[in-house]
Order: structure tokens, then C-alpha cells, then sequence
């Protein structure tokens, strides 16, 4: 069960992410995010650990199910870091934060990340989540909307159906079928070195930590009756062809966030990260850049 869990954690598994059609790239070097300096920081019961890139505004971004820092694609991080001061971190029990006996509910995972902040004194920083970290990200916006900026809901869900049937699916499956999901199957057949470059986690989770955040979705409420009351800029990024979290319960996020701008990626599976990382960047660093008063 080993190998099952650190093929998860590599990955970082869930769940769902202007109409913006973009093709996917024919593919490019990835390297493991390189070794910044690791800090820790105490937050409410854990030690959360983290790593900064770059300088300029802050942008801190969240890592989805069964995922550490280790796993953003290096060259999408080094391209918002050109603008940005990119913070990546370890959700609590993960990588090299530490293990707590609380719950990883989607709720204290948003408390620990609202303390991050606070921690480091950031000014209210633009968020970028993936996938479960995309539910962090609305948790945090709703609770406190005074403490964040813009958000980008990358692969993002507003219930917990669909993402608990996604993880569960993708548990069941062999190693090799599981490989075959990772990617739209015609981009996969051209890019097949793709897989020997994912990068390496440092540290693979415990199965009890990724059933902490397993049980943390389950119990997760959802955010669809509330997001009509969210408020600030929202971007949300989708692959056309993900088979994850299908771009259709991106669309209708964006239905229900006012003033909500939508990506959608064509060729795009979940993990369009390491597909088309630069585009992905730009329209990422398009929104943030763009005057407030033009998003409202």
C-alpha cells in the first residue's frame, strides 16, 4: 500500500478549476522544484512548513489532496516568481509540516492558511489553489474576505460529491490504468516522456494523513449556496478534457461568482500543470496584474 500512497502523493489527486481556449504545449523539461530554503511556523496546533520564490507581491499557493510543496511544476512557480513572491507550503500531517491529531477538515485547513498569512504578515496575498486547495481557497475567501486578495481556483469543486467519487475512483485503479488517467490520452501518446518527468515528492504522506483529508471532504458542506456572496476577483482554470473534475462544474462556478473570469484549456487534462505550465502562468499573471476596478 506503500507504493499506492506515494503514487498518490505525487500527483496531488481531486477535484475540480474570459473563456479562454488555449492548446496545450508540445510538451517541455520539468525539474523538481528547486531546494529553497525551508522555514517552519507555528499555526494554531502544527509547525507549517514553507518555502518563498521571488520578490514583488505576494502570491501564496495552496496544494491539493495528497500533496506537498514539492510537487508544483518548477516552471510554472519560476514563472509567477518573475512578478511575484510566490510562497509555497506543506498542509498540516504532509511533507515537512507537522502531524496533528486534529481533523484536516476543509475548514481548519483554511484556519491554518488564514494563521500562514497572518504569520508572515502578509498583506492580504493573492491565492492560487489546486484542486483541494481550490476548496481551501473559497473557505478562506468566505470566512475572511478582508484577508485575501484575488483567487485562482485551479481544477476547483463547490460540493464534495464528485471530488470523493474522484479520489475513490482513482484509489480502485491499477498502477497502470492510473498512469493512463493522468493526461488526455492523445496528448499522453505524443508527450510520453511526460511521466518521467513528474517530479518526486520528498516526503509521501501516511496512510493516516490521507485519510484525515479523505474524511475532511467527506464531511466538507460545500460552498455552492454561498458563492454567489463571494466577493473580489475570481479566476477559475479548467482542462478541457479532464476527466477529473469536469470542466463543466467550473462553468458553473463561474455562473455563480459575480464577475468571475474562466480559462479554459484546450487539450487540458488535471493536470494541465505540467502540460502547458507557461500559458497557464501568463493568463494566471494577466488576472492579477489587471486593474481591480475592471474585474468588478
Amino acid at each position: 500500500m506503500r507504493g499506492r500512497y506515494a503514487l498518490l502523493h505525487r500527483f496531488a489527486l481531486a477535484t475540480l478549476a474570459l473563456s479562454v481556449l488555449l492548446a496545450a504545449c508540445a510538451g517541455h523539461r520539468i525539474e523538481p522544484i528547486p531546494a529553497w530554503p525551508l522555514h517552519t511556523v507555528q499555526v494554531d496546533d502544527a509547525q507549517l512548513a514553507y518555502r518563498v520564490a521571488g520578490t514583488g507581491p505576494p502570491l501564496l499557493l495552496i496544494m491539493g489532496y495528497a500533496g506537498t510543496m514539492d510537487i508544483w511544476d518548477a516552471t510554472f512557480v519560476a514563472r509567477l516568481a518573475k512578478t511575484r513572491r510566490v510562497i509555497l507550503f506543506d498542509n498540516r500531517n504532509m511533507g515537512h509540516s507537522t502531524a496533528s491529531d486534529a481533523s484536516a477538515s476543509m475548514e481548519r485547513m483554511a484556519r491554518d492558511t488564514l494563521g500562514l498569512i497572518q504569520a508572515l504578515g502578509l498583506d492580504r496575498p493573492d491565492v492560487l489553489g489546486w484542486s483541494m486547495g481550490s476548496i481551501i481557497a473559497q473557505e478562506m475567501a468566505l470566512a475572511r474576505p478582508d484577508a485575501v486578495g484575488k483567487l485562482v481556483l485551479y481544477g476547483s469543486a463547490c460540493e464534495a460529491g464528485p471530488v470523493l467519487e474522484a479520489v475513490d475512483r482513482m484509489r480502485a485503479l491499477s498502477h497502470e490504468r492510473f498512469m493512463a488517467e493522468l493526461f488526455p490520452a492523445e496528448w499522453a501518446r505524443r508527450n510520453s516522456d511526460v511521466f518521467a518527468r513528474l517530479p518526486n515528492p520528498a516526503l509521501p504522506p501516511s496512510p493516516e494523513a490521507l485519510a484525515s483529508q479523505r474524511e475532511g471532504l467527506r464531511q466538507w458542506a460545500g460552498t455552492t449556496d454561498r458563492l454567489p456572496g463571494l466577493r473580489g476577483p475570481v479566476l477559475l482554470l479548467v482542462g478541457e478534457e479532464d476527466a477529473i473534475t469536469l470542466v463543466q462544474q467550473s462553468v458553473t462556478m463561474a455562473g455563480l461568482i459575480r464577475g468571475a473570469w474562466l480559462a479554459r484549456f484546450d487539450g487540458g487534462g488535471h493536470w494541465l500543470m505540467y502540460q502547458n505550465p507557461e500559458a497557464m502562468a501568463d493568463v494566471v499573471e494577466t488576472f492579477l496584474r489587471t486593474r481591480q476596478d475592471l474585474l468588478d
